[in-house]
């Protein structure tokens, strides 16, 4: 090998290297920005319940920032809750975001798009979750997602109705544009139950999200804070 191509090689390797460490580093203040904030709402989450009398049977989960499937994931037998981060999406998952946010406008960006819907919705409706495994709550997949998102609702209704009202539109959204996924003639609650591994990251999933969420939000009488913490594990089908 020529002197000529081992420093072209050594450049190439340089550039690599200089790429790979601005990157773990963009990804480092990604996450040192992020993750107090996640902090401080599972907190005010954990103690309002604290707050109504209630001791949870477990300890605030461990947060995760990484690229779940369906973006948010509570795993129940380690504690933890593993939650989407911006820079950890890859590029078509960020482009959905970015289109969305141009649908709404307003200088909304893809990335403050998916920061509310992951980093406050999402990451709420994965608490839920956590609640119902303090309360050794075990359900189907229909019955334990309406259950998390009844809490979600609930806890953003009282905390902050304008961002509530500004979610809800967009699961609204979700449903006029995405297809029920259901097969003609079967039950929504039974195509997921069923089919519940397979969806998570997928149209489908957020047709199933938003469907639940929208019908939820619809149920009468209006449901607190409070009483959707008593009675999260009632639905057992």
């Amino acid at each position: 090998m020529t002197a000529k191509k081992i420093i072209i090689k050594f450049l190439v390797l340089l550039f690599i290297i200089i790429q790979f460490t601005a990157a773990k580093a963009q990804n480092a203040d990604s996450v040192n920005a992020v993750m107090p904030k996640l902090i401080a709402l599972r907190d005010d989450f954990i103690n309002k319940i604290k707050a109504f009398g209630y001791t949870p049977d477990l300890a605030p989960p461990e947060i995760i920032l990484d690229n779940p499937r369906s973006f948010g994931n509570y795993e129940n037998e380690k504690n933890l809750l593993h939650i989407g981060e911006w820079n950890a999406l890859p590029p078509n998952l960020k482009e959905i975001f970015n289109a969305r946010a141009t649908e709404i406008g307003n200088g909304m960006t893809g990335e403050n798009y998916f920061n509310l819907s992951i980093h406050r919705w999402v990451f709420i409706h994965e608490l839920g979750h956590w609640w119902r495994a303090c309360q050794h709550q075990k359900a189907l997949p229909y019955a334990n997602e309406s259950a998390a998102n009844r809490i979600a609702l609930a806890y953003w209704r009282e905390q902050d109705s304008a961002f509530l009202n500004f979610m809800l539109i967009r699961f609204q959204n979700n449903i006029k544009n995405i297809p029920n996924p259901a097969p003609a003639g079967e039950q929504k609650e039974k195509y997921l139950n069923e089919n519940y591994q397979k969806l998570p990251g997928g149209p489908a999933y957020i047709w199933y999200q938003a469907t639940m969420i929208v019908d939820a939000n619809n149920e009468k009488p209006i449901v607190s804070f409070r009483q959707a913490i008593d009675r999260a594990g009632n639905t057992t089908n």
